[in-house]
């Protein structure tokens, strides 16, 4: 593959990025609403970290989520009067509060993944489980590789002028990397 091609199909595939992006908003916006139509759409993400990584301090959820103080702040205020979530004392600082999801958040967040889940398994129905296993693996080595270049260059941050093409002409892609 010439570098123009591969330029290319680079761009073709941040052209497909920005459909996803849009797309996810627009189920972020859905899974809040089935959540609880009061709360905010990054609000589920919020939620959903609570789930995968446990109790967090609000420093290591904004810091996850890459968001600012200040508007996490007004989400956790909106997820605990919704009884979503608690703010307690952390144990090792008593300055710094820890929160956690409340048996009431945890059920509404379960409920609406599951009925997500759902929507998936019906939308894909046309789809070969091949096909699925594939997508999943491949966003699995896009995520991969995000974590790994953040850890090289630091996040957000592109490689000096002329160094993709430079890779790019030394580095063959095969049908296994694509």
């Amino acid at each position: 593959m010439s570098p123009t091609d591969r330029r290319a199909h680079v761009k073709e595939l941040q052209h497909e990025f920005y459909r996803l992006f849009l797309r996810r908003r627009h189920n972020a916006i859905q899974m809040a609403q089935t959540i609880d139509p009061q709360i905010e759409p990054a609000s589920y993400s919020v939620l959903s970290t609570l789930q995968r990584e446990g109790p967090q301090r609000m420093t290591a959820i904004a810091k996850h989520l890459g968001i600012g103080k200040p508007t996490l702040s007004r989400q956790l205020s909106t997820l605990e009067s919704r009884g979503f979530l608690t703010k307690k004392a952390d144990p090792a600082d008593g300055r710094a509060l820890v929160i956690s999801l409340t048996p009431q958040g945890r059920a509404r967040l379960e409920s609406a993944q599951q009925d997500r889940s759902e929507r998936y398994l019906h939308m894909l129905q046309p789809w070969s489980e091949e096909e699925i296993v594939t997508l999943s693996g491949l966003l699995h080595k896009l995520n991969q590789t995000y974590v790994e270049y953040d850890a090289e260059h630091g996040a957000g941050n592109a490689p000096p002028p002329g160094a993709a093409a430079a890779n790019a002409a030394h580095t063959p892609v095969t049908v296994q990397d694509a």
